[in-house]
């Protein structure tokens, strides 16, 4: 549970998620039902809907037994059922929960109601021992997982163009500019052989503009898309960290600091200097426009998800896309944070100088469309495009 929300739209978060995708089919539609109930604020309806739902509790989740308890809450006499939602959810093993998350609970209006009910202080109490342990779990698979990607990175061979076998899985490493030691990822697929050429992804991720810390310590790192996409091509993937104050959207030295990361990796592993690929998404996505516009020197080719072609380090060059590697964008339709059409509009002011510019759409998936299901087959389809095509 990394934050809280208000019961309704808890509810729609759960909806989609793919947990319910998972449990039976009338679970998920009575809970289609609650939500319809919810958003008409039937709730004495929603909370029967949901207690039908809950009869099972072993298919009730902790996004299922919150929204349920914020419901009844808000429906007369139906506060001691809401209470024992509540106890019930702070005695699921394994909450993702932090004191702030428990704050906010505390604070929820629609849970106003529960406050003066016995119960009320077992469950904060709970959930504060609940998200003391999440922390010191999180902590302690964080310094495993560096401890193990420590591990596995390869030191710098003493004969140039020789080659060492490689864990597969992933290294951590560091490129320093000045006083800041800049981490990055080197994925390794199963598939790996240091006496074979192979193809690099160099993957730049979103949400720079709001990350204060580089997230080298987070291993969900390790489930984004692109890795397990690379292990079906035998690609190597460098993935950088960034920050807001060394990031791809403000900083040059952070850019130009790809370009010594690469040439690290290629000390190390065996690459294809001729099939070396860079892209990402959102953020990422701008800076994969930057480098084909500005940069574009030892690249085979560009992809840019859910991104806004515009750089805050001034205006890109569309005339480097004249000819040479090209670049894939894909956008959906419905995309809230950087708009369809204001990317559309970008692409038709410059495709015709910009021929080797393939802007694709769908309709749907909103900004986050790669996080969605279908999202990793959409990334795999635009990495077709430019990994297909011949070397240049």
């Amino acid at each position: 549970m990394p934050r809280v929300l208000s019961a309704g739209v808890l509810l729609a978060l759960l909806l989609f998620t793919p947990g319910v995708r998972a449990q039976s089919v009338s679970y998920a539609q009575m809970l289609e039902t609650a939500a319809r109930q919810l958003s008409q604020k039937n709730y004495c309806e929603a909370t029967a809907t949901f207690a039908q739902a809950f009869a099972d509790s072993t298919q009730a989740g902790p996004f299922d037994l919150y929204a349920g308890a914020g419901t009844a809450a808000q429906c007369p006499g139906r506060q001691p059922q809401a209470m024992r939602w509540l106890l019930l959810l702070s005695r699921q093993p394994h909450l993702s929960i932090s004191t702030r998350d428990v704050d906010n609970m505390a604070r929820e209006e629609s849970l106003r109601s529960l406050h003066t009910l016995p119960g009320w202080p077992r469950f904060l109490t709970n959930m504060r021992q609940a998200a003391a342990r999440h922390t010191t779990e999180t902590q302690r698979v964080a310094t495993v997982w560096q401890s193990t990607a420590r591990g596995q990175a390869l030191p710098v061979p003493a004969q140039q163009g020789v080659f060492v076998p490689a864990r597969p899985g992933f290294a951590l490493y560091y490129a320093p500019v000045d006083t800041v030691q800049v981490p990055y990822l080197v994925y390794v697929p199963a598939t790996y052989q240091p006496d074979r050429r192979t193809d690099l992804i160099v993957y730049l991720h979103g949400g720079v503009a709001t990350t204060t810390q580089f997230q080298a310590a987070d291993p969900g790192v390790a489930q984004e898309p692109i890795f397990a996409i690379a292990a079906t091509r035998n690609a190597l993937v460098l993935y950088p960290f960034g920050r807001q104050s060394f990031g791809w959207l403000e900083q040059r030295a952070a850019l130009d600091n790809v370009h010594q990361m690469i040439a690290q990796v290629k000390q190390r592993y065996h690459v294809d200097s001729r099939r070396v690929y860079l892209g990402g998404m959102s953020n990422g996505g701008t800076a994969a426009f930057w480098f084909a516009c500005q940069s574009p020197k030892g690249f085979a080719g560009f992809f840019a998800l859910s991104a806004l072609p515009v750089s805050a380090l001034g205006p890109l060059n569309f005339r480097q896309l004249r000819r040479g590697s090209p670049l894939y964008s894909l956008h959906a339709e419905d995309d809230q944070l950087y708009t369809y059409p204001k990317v559309a509009a970008i692409y038709a002011q410059h495709k015709a100088q910009a021929r080797q510019w393939h802007f694709l759409s769908q309709p749907t998936g909103g900004h986050s469309f790669l996080y969605a299901p279908e999202g990793p087959a959409l990334l795999d389809m635009v990495l077709a495009q430019i990994m297909q095509r011949p070397a240049r």
